[in-house]
């Protein structure tokens, strides 16, 4: 097929292909990246816990993503204001090439990738000179990597844009090999990323739970139909005389709540205390909960 054959049939692809074409690859990346934070915090989370983290149910992709909304909202809002900024500029950078200024485009083309390679020598003297910031380098280290490989990739383009990249069919090949390799670095580099920073949340959340378990767990009245023999220590055991309670025999003071996942109650007694404390779990047959308020 000649060159004029292929731009004519280019030229009636459906406008809707290439919307398609344009926005599916990062949907599914986003969403893959969202579902893949939400996986890993909830390992972190139940690894400070102290509890087997099989034991937690495996939740669909709706259920990941809406768990990760909240965690990732700053993260999300930052990436979307440098998209924002990248859109607004990528036309007028894109207008220069075809006014033919070739020496502007060429100067910017080489300033992206440098600039970026300076942020990530900066970053990793700030977390060499100091042992404070060096934690918080460390978070950030994959995402501030990947901005150099998307620097080159895009100052690649500008240049293709005005004319002064190698063409033909031998560079369209070369340049399509190279830009798969760059997205897949990147998306390894996205997935350390958000492995590290899930895991710190995870953390944070268990860690909350353990320096406070009064704030961030909810007090319960726990009713069972058989004796769960549990610790007094932990929970202050009543059986339940008359008929109205033949459904449920037992009555559990002290208990409180952390989490419900896979219809399994999540529970700690009233002496729980960090590190050597005692999570009970337990199914929804055979027990009800009564959450209580303005109960310390």
């Amino acid at each position: 097929m000649s060159e004029e054959a292929a731009g004519a049939r280019g030229d009636t692809r459906p406008r809707w292909l290439d919307v398609a074409v344009t926005l599916l690859p990062p949907l599914s990346l986003i969403t893959a990246l969202l579902v893949y934070f939400a996986w890993v915090r909830r390992l972190a989370y139940a690894a400070a816990l102290g509890f087997d983290a099989s034991l937690l149910a495996d939740a669909s992709i709706a259920g990941y993503l809406l768990r990760s909304v909240g965690a990732v909202f700053f993260p999300l809002t930052v990436a979307t204001i440098g998209v924002l900024l990248w859109l607004w500029m990528d036309p007028r950078l894109r207008r220069w090439a075809r006014d033919g200024r070739r020496a502007a485009v060429s100067r910017a083309a080489c300033a992206l990738p440098v600039s970026g390679v300076v942020l990530v020598l900066v970053a990793w003297l700030v977390a060499r000179l100091s042992p404070i910031a060096a934690p918080y380098v460390s978070l950030v280290w994959p995402f501030l990597l990947a901005l150099p490989v998307l620097a080159v990739a895009y100052g690649a383009s500008l240049r293709r844009a005005a004319g002064l990249g190698a063409g033909g069919r031998d560079g369209a090949g070369r340049r399509w090999a190279i830009n798969a390799l760059m997205g897949l670095l990147v998306s390894l580099l996205l997935l350390d990323g958000v492995d590290r920073f899930a895991q710190v949340v995870g953390r944070g959340l268990a860690e909350r739970v353990t320096d406070q378990p009064l704030r961030y767990t909810q007090p319960v009245l726990l009713y069972s139909a058989q004796d769960l023999h549990l610790d007094p220590a932990a929970a202050t055991r009543q059986e339940l005389a008359g008929e109205e309670h033949s459904a449920y025999r037992y009555r559990y003071e002290g208990l409180r709540l952390i989490f419900v996942d896979g219809g399994r109650y999540f529970l700690i007694g009233r002496t729980w205390q960090p590190h050597i404390g005692t999570l009970i779990v337990l199914p929804p047959d055979g027990v009800r909960l009564e959450f209580l308020r303005g109960t310390p």
